[in-house]
């Protein structure tokens, strides 16, 4: 049977062509592909760390963010997300008991899973100055001090001399 413009099949007809053609084809194909990985695999591998830089710059950001968010009227979770740059899914993480459809005005919604610690309260006073009529009782009754702490960090003032005008120290 003769083959394509009349060239009889065989060696030289169009199906030893047709198949030379998809040879070429698949094996371009395979050229192609194998240059597309390649690209990917260099351009993955560039040391060009956007990924990490990205999230340095978040971890940046989110430092500058109060630790607390107070809810205000119209408040969703998204507009909540949208102006702190958190996501959704951070702000459920970090306020677990918190249903986001019942929010309220005043509410206090978390920013940040770990807070603070809270600042240590301030010591106090180190010296007390007397007035008339107090002693080491009534100076440990003031500041909370056992009185042992302060006659031992008072040595050289006798309880039974104390005037006006002395200083007792505190810490």
């Amino acid at each position: 049977m003769p083959g394509f413009a009349g060239a009889p099949d065989g060696t030289d007809g169009v199906a030893d062509d047709g198949r030379r053609y998809l040879v070429y084809l698949i094996l371009g194909g395979l050229v192609v592909l194998l240059l597309v990985i390649i690209v990917v695999a260099v351009t993955s591998f560039d040391g060009d760390d956007d990924p990490a830089r990205a999230s340095d710059e978040r971890r940046a950001q989110t430092r500058n963010l109060p630790v607390y968010w107070t809810v205000r009227r119209g408040d969703t979770y998204v507009r909540i997300a949208r102006r702190t740059g958190l996501t959704v899914d951070e702000l459920e993480t970090f306020n677990p008991y918190v249903d986001p459809s019942t929010i309220q005005p005043g509410q206090r919604l978390k920013l940040r899973k770990n807070l603070p610690k809270p600042k240590p309260k301030p010591l106090g006073p180190k010296w007390v100055t007397l007035r008339s009529g107090d002693s080491f009782g009534s100076v440990a009754a003031k500041t909370g001090k056992p009185i042992g702490r302060l006659q031992a960090l008072n040595p050289k003032l006798k309880p039974t001399k104390l005037q006006p005008g002395d200083r007792i120290r505190l810490r």
